[in-house]
């Protein structure tokens, strides 16, 4: 498979991942850093739905929990993009370095390397793309122009480039640390998980879609519960930029950490956890686990038929059979008398 048809195929997987499921990541940003579920985006507080008839009350709370879409589809469509053409990137990658050393490692410690590495890859992209999501979604700053000018903006000034990279890169070591370990997850972990539940239920984990859900979904939930507290200290140190009161307090990793289990307890670096860890997660990636192929499928004659090694070869008219006559039947053995 090439490079190219995983990026698109990442990227189409993520595009139906964030349509259906943008509600489940505002309600989760949220949760972590304590805001109403429903907040009204004027003024920051609870959405006040008393006394609105049922269309407008619906539009109102369809608005708060898809705020900041534009802001999230330009992040999930190149991350899930990035995030496969990555990994075959690297399985190349490792497959020319066998070739070179003229030393194969099993395939199971190929995929752990591939997945690690691709975690550490997305997360230098993904980093500020997150950055901006959370100021759409969490902090009402509109859509993705509004929302990449506040983070700009909270830059130290003079602005420079420096300043500017630094301000966009806040909250990276984290987003690292949980991607490493959700990449471990969704390559890894998920795909023995449903190598094991097709042995179970007697099918194929490469066909039936039982033991794919059933990897989704438990190696979904057990990678983001050990993910979850990274996810926490990022949506805490993006959302509260400079000019913020807390702004010093999560100034990094380990000292965000600190300050919420000495301020509120282990339990807060949990915050949201049933929405991201049971909810968000496991349909994520069911949607994505069983999407991929069928789009895969659709979209690899498009890019076979533009490789360079299908275009290297002469196309050959199929030449016509032309029908031979029948020979006659020699029997051998007979009296002729």
């Amino acid at each position: 498979m090439s490079v190219g048809l995983e990026f698109a195929v990442g990227g189409l997987a993520g595009l139906l991942d964030c349509c259906v499921l943008h509600w489940v990541d505002t309600l989760k940003v949220r949760a972590q850093d304590r805001r109403p579920l429903l907040m009204d985006l004027k003024t920051g507080g609870k959405l006040n739905l008393q006394g609105k008839p049922l269309l407008p009350a619906t539009a109102s709370v369809l608005r708060s929990v898809y705020a900041g879409f534009s802001t999230n589809f330009s992040l999930k469509v190149p991350y899930m993009a990035g995030l496969f053409a990555c990994m075959q990137a690297n399985k190349h990658m490792i497959g020319m370095a066998e070739k070179v050393s003229g030393r194969e490692i099993s395939p199971g410690t190929a995929q752990m390397i591939s997945a690690a590495l691709t975690g550490i890859e997305v997360s230098l992209f993904l980093g500020p793309l997150e950055m901006v999501r959370i100021q759409g979604q969490n902090c009402g700053k509109g859509g993705i122009v509004d929302a990449t000018r506040a983070v700009y903006n909270s830059a130290p000034t003079p602005r420079t480039m420096f300043g500017a990279v630094n301000a966009f890169s806040r909250g990276l070591n984290a987003t690292t640390h949980r991607e490493l370990k959700y990449c471990l997850g969704q390559f890894v972990l998920c795909g023995a998980i449903a190598d094991q539940m097709a042995k179970v239920m007697g099918g194929n984990p490469d066909k039936d879609w039982a033991p794919k859900i059933a990897g989704a979904c438990i190696g979904g939930i057990a990678c983001t519960l050990v993910s979850h507290p990274d996810d926490v200290i990022k949506t805490r140190m993006q959302t509260h930029l400079r000019g913020d009161s807390h702004f010093s307090a999560y100034s990094s990793y380990l000292s965000t950490g600190m300050h919420i289990v000495k301020n509120e307890g282990v339990h807060a670096l949990f915050y949201g956890s049933i929405a991201r860890c049971f909810i968000r997660v496991p349909l994520g990636l069911s949607i994505i686990t069983l999407s991929s192929p069928m789009i895969r499928s659709t979209l690899e004659p498009l890019f076979v038929s533009s490789s360079p090694e299908a275009q290297k070869e002469p196309f050959k008219q199929p030449q016509p059979q032309v029908p031979t006559r029948p020979q006659p039947l020699l029997i051998v053995g007979l009296n002729e008398n």
